[in-house]
């Protein structure tokens, strides 16, 4: 997947921005001082994937200082099809795939496909159950336009049963919406446990090679409602018999928005057990893990978007980090479109290629390097 253009107008601190990518050239560098906005054209190219901010901002906030409205628009090629998405926000959203509008935001999620991994990927591992599930639930997302379906339904139906349980009022209702309920929790636990079967083995094994551990992870689906069996009449049953404590509470106590994963190493909670270095290595092979099932699921490869997500590993598994962003492209001849945050040198110096073909690759090009992915590189202005 190739992104050739990007625009904005009013997006954050761009009253207008323009950025055309060269396809027939596999490098580029944007370069600017710190605070000039690269991590905010990050921000827009997820948003063109996810139509959402991964700084958790609102469309009010993500729009420019005194404007209302934004319009975002990215232009990509997927198996050699060209493609265009526009979104255009003032006091509604509206989206556009190729020129047609799009009434559903599950016919447009993921469609321009990247991976963003970023500092706060690292509360995926260690902080709250929410984050968790935030993660889980994009990624499903994206594989499943059902699960998404089933989720936007889910918490519309526990906004009302909660409305009924801080009310008192209307009771007999709480039964109709658990009975809707049961069967989109069934749906969302099957595709929860399915996720993390499929990538366990994946996690576990690019830990240890790219850390150099041989410690034991594992990431465990812990639902609210145990349902070992896969019966959605376990599910109805304990929504029943809580509804007194629920009533009490005056709000829902039990449903997929109580879910968690937990990640393990050696059998003890990555919190209580792993060290920063080790917790930040976790987030980062969660996301490797994330875009080789991408690939393995669609065909071809996610934009990656890196923002400065390795300093707080050591010196060596920093270089296997590189390395391997370099290898991931380069084994697979991929269409990958990379962003790093980071000095320059640590990318150059700790890529397969040498510095000094790196240096002659940036100055002309050369048409005899069959590179087939494209790299963008974010870097500090140098001074």
């Amino acid at each position: 997947m190739l992104l050739k253009n990007i625009s904005a107008l009013n997006f954050r601190n761009y009253q207008e921005l323009n950025l055309e990518l060269d396809l027939s050239k596999p490098l580029n560098f944007i370069i600017s001082p710190n605070g000039m906005g690269k991590s905010n054209l990050l921000e827009l190219i997820y948003y063109l994937s996810y139509l959402r901010s991964f700084r958790n901002a609102s469309d009010k906030e993500i729009t420019k200082k005194n404007e209302t409205f934004f319009f975002i628009e990215g232009k990509f090629e997927n198996k050699f099809l060209k493609n265009k998405i526009k979104i255009k926000y003032s006091k509604n959203k509206e989206l556009i795939y190729n020129d047609k509008k799009v009434k559903k935001f599950s016919d447009l999620f993921g469609r321009l496909l990247t991976v963003l991994f970023s500092n706060e990927d690292i509360f995926i591992i260690n902080g709250s159950p929410a984050i968790r599930r935030k993660f889980f639930d994009i990624f499903i997302s994206v594989l499943d336009s059902k699960y998404l379906f089933f989720l936007k339904k889910y918490y519309e139906i526990i906004k009302q049963k909660n409305f009924i349980l801080k009310d008192k009022k209307q009771k007999n209702l709480i039964a109709v919406y658990n009975f809707q309920l049961a069967e989109i929790i069934y749906y969302i636990q099957t595709k929860r446990v399915e996720i993390v079967n499929k990538i366990n083995n994946l996690f576990q094994s690019n830990f240890n090679s790219l850390g150099l551990f041989k410690d034991k992870v594992k990431i465990i689906y812990s639902p609210s409602i145990k349902n070992s069996l896969f019966d959605i009449e376990i599910i109805k049953k304990e929504l029943e018999k809580n509804i007194d404590k629920e009533l009490d509470y005056g709000f829902s106590l039990l449903g997929s928005h109580r879910d968690n994963y937990i990640f393990l190493m050696n059998g003890i909670v990555f919190s209580k057990y792993a060290s920063l270095g080790q917790t930040r290595l976790a987030s980062l092979v969660l996301k490797f893990v994330q875009s080789e099932y991408y690939k393995e699921f669609f065909g071809i490869y996610p934009i990656i978007l890196l923002d400065d997500v390795i300093l707080e590993l050591d010196k060596e598994r920093q270089k296997r980090f590189i390395q391997k962003i370099s290898e991931y492209k380069q084994r697979h001849h991929l269409d990958c479109f990379v962003m790093l945050d980071a000095p320059i040198h640590r990318f150059l110096s700790y890529c397969p290629i040498s510095l000094h073909g790196f240096i002659h690759l940036i100055a002309s090009f050369f048409t005899n390097i069959r590179i087939k992915h494209q790299i963008l590189v974010f870097m500090p202005a140098m001074t």
